[in-house]
């Protein structure tokens, strides 16, 4: 019986990291479309413009998660606790992202592409650390 709850246990954990990959596709498809679309139309400049796409991301990402990714994991009266936790997650995992491309950038002869992505791919899974163990985990408490 032990063997089976750790199973399943494994199973939705699993289940959890692709809900989080797909999520996060969806979000950086999001900011992306949004930034750019505010900058290519002239409405917004480049910064102004990554905030609001930042800011559209976060809406579908914590969304996302909240209601899909770690769903076995959200408890009544916890979104409020569970939003706040992940925008800290968010506007940290942002900044990780730019210091490591800024030093990049400064200090490596190497390619600006080959910083650029290895500054995105440190991101994802210290954002899929920070929410499973912290933003969307709780005291137990009665589902909703």
């Amino acid at each position: 019986m032990a063997s089976d709850a750790g199973r399943r246990k494994l199973k939705t954990e699993t289940a959890a990291v692709g809900k989080f990959a797909i999520i996060g596709v969806l979000a950086t498809l999001t900011h992306a479309g949004v930034a750019a679309t505010l900058l290519e139309t002239g409405t917004l400049s480049a910064f102004p413009a990554n905030l609001c796409g930042f800011l559209a991301a976060f809406g579908v990402s914590f969304s996302g998660h909240y209601f899909w990714s770690f769903a076995h994991l959200r408890r009544k009266g916890a979104v409020l606790k569970s939003m706040t936790r992940f925008l800290v997650i968010a506007v940290s995992g942002f900044l990780l992202n730019s210091t490591v491309l800024a030093l990049w950038l400064g200090l490596t002869p190497w390619p600006d592409l080959i910083g650029l992505l290895f500054s995105i791919a440190i991101v994802p899974a210290l954002s899929f650390l920070g929410a499973r163990l912290w933003a969307f985990s709780h005291a137990p408490a009665e589902p909703q």
